[in-house]
């Protein structure tokens, strides 16, 4: 069953005269008529003529992203505001206009260190992790690994075995 030459033709006039005001769908040149910036939003409007020669606008919506700042001293920080400082990503837990980077005041993102890392002494552990990170720390001075636990830095005790115990693995 085939399309008939009167099918065609019907379809293709209501086609055609349905797309004439759709002028953006078909390709017609369109031009940015203003964008105007609004309770957080960009409004674009966009311009062009239909096949009849009418002028057509649409208007688009653009909600705005989170701004990312690169941390510069005193500027003032509120709760949520995100910052790049020494090559990191951070976000402001504490609203602050420090003079000096205070890590205790921001959550770092994505550390670029990954989820494990060694330190000299537990002096060097972080203090800027939240309850969703899960990291591990080898600590060189005290020799036992060091896991957040979500609130806290907790020490990672080996198992110790007895000397009584080893006959009991190889049995």
């Amino acid at each position: 069953m085939g399309l008939s030459a009167v099918t065609y033709a019907v379809s293709k006039k209501y086609t055609d005269e349905t797309a004439i005001q759709f002028g953006g769908l078909k390709g017609a040149p369109c031009k940015v008529k203003s964008v105007k910036k609004e309770n957080g939003q960009n409004i674009v409007t966009l311009e062009w003529k239909n096949d009849d020669g009418d002028t057509r606008e649409s208007k688009v919506y653009i909600d705005d992203g989170t701004p990312i700042y690169t941390w510069e001293p005193g500027h003032t920080y509120k709760y949520g505001d995100l910052a790049i400082y020494q090559s990191c990503f951070y976000r402001c837990i504490v609203e602050n206009s420090d003079n000096e980077f205070d890590n205790t005041k921001w959550n770092e993102i994505g550390s670029p260190d990954g989820n494990y890392d060694i330190i000299n002494t537990t002096a060097d552990l972080p203090v800027r992790f939240t309850p969703a990170d899960r990291k591990m720390y080898w600590c060189i001075e005290d020799g036992v690994f060091y896991l957040w636990n979500g609130t806290q830095w907790v020490v990672q005790n080996p198992p110790t075995i007895e000397l009584n115990d080893i006959d009991a693995l190889f049995i």
